[in-house]
């Protein structure tokens, strides 16, 4: 088991001062449409991965990576995404969500936060 577990979730963001952003319609297409999760609501979703429940959640980030939100509506566009690690993490588990965390990068051309 790698050092993933000691964070709560994996970021994916746009580039080391956030100034790159993606229209929120951009990311709920490709999360539906290519990675296969279901919209909980705006900019938040959802996959079962081995029993485990996987959520994800585009955000809108300030220059340092901070942000505060009290909800996710009216949201036009994004730079970061958090994907929660569950509590019952495997090998498999950890596998897929690093697999959708690469190809949420690639697709976009973000960075996986490696700092673990």
């Amino acid at each position: 088991m790698s050092d993933f577990l000691l964070y709560d979730y994996l970021m994916i963001y746009s580039d080391e001062k956030y100034t790159k952003k993606i229209k929120a319609i951009e990311i709920e297409k490709f999360f539906i449409e290519i990675l296969e999760f279901n919209k909980i609501s705006n900019l938040k979703f959802s996959k079962m991965i081995n029993d485990e429940l996987i959520i994800a959640t585009g955000l809108l980030a300030e220059s340092e990576g901070s942000y505060a939100f009290y909800t996710l509506e009216g949201i036009k566009e994004i730079n970061l995404i958090e994907i929660d690690i569950p509590q019952k993490m495997n090998i498999e588990i950890e596998e897929s969500i690093l697999e959708i965390a690469n190809a949420i990068a690639s697709k976009f051309s973000w960075i996986v936060d490696e700092r673990r």
